[in-house]
């Protein structure tokens, strides 16, 4: 029996040297931060993916510039949950061209923050902190 994986993808969003960084409110990743991103819908390609949920989650409208980052992982070093599974995971570099921050209703908080700042923050991810470092 092939194991389903969960297709996600996520945006690295950089301006005026500071990185847009979410505050997850999910139940085993509480008070964590991210890149704003989440899951694909069904047919949705990782770009298409990646696109809506930055809109949904921070309220500006990007375009993608390029993938940074790309890979399965277990769904407890995803989420936090202990429930088997794969995620695969896509990390784009984004450009904002349009809208204003808006904060989504399913996360803590959303904040921009200079580099010295966002490396020093707990991460949902163990890769965050590499790929924050070497942009």
């Amino acid at each position: 029996m092939k194991k389903e994986i969960t297709k996600t993808a996520f945006v690295y969003l950089k301006q005026n040297d500071k990185i847009l960084l979410l505050q997850e409110d999910g139940r085993f990743i509480r008070g964590l931060w991210s890149f704003p991103g989440g899951h694909l819908e069904p047919g949705e390609s990782f770009v298409e993916g990646a696109t809506r949920e930055v809109l949904e989650e921070s309220g500006y409208q990007i375009k993608i510039v390029k993938e940074i980052y790309h890979n399965i992982i277990p769904r407890i070093e995803y989420s936090g949950n202990p429930a088997e599974g794969l995620i695969e995971v896509v990390i784009f570099q984004g450009e904002i061209t349009g809208g204003q921050m808006q904060i989504d209703n399913e996360a803590l908080d959303l904040k921009w923050f200079d580099k010295t700042s966002a490396l020093a923050l707990p991460h949902r991810f163990k890769f965050l902190k590499e790929l924050i470092q070497n942009s």
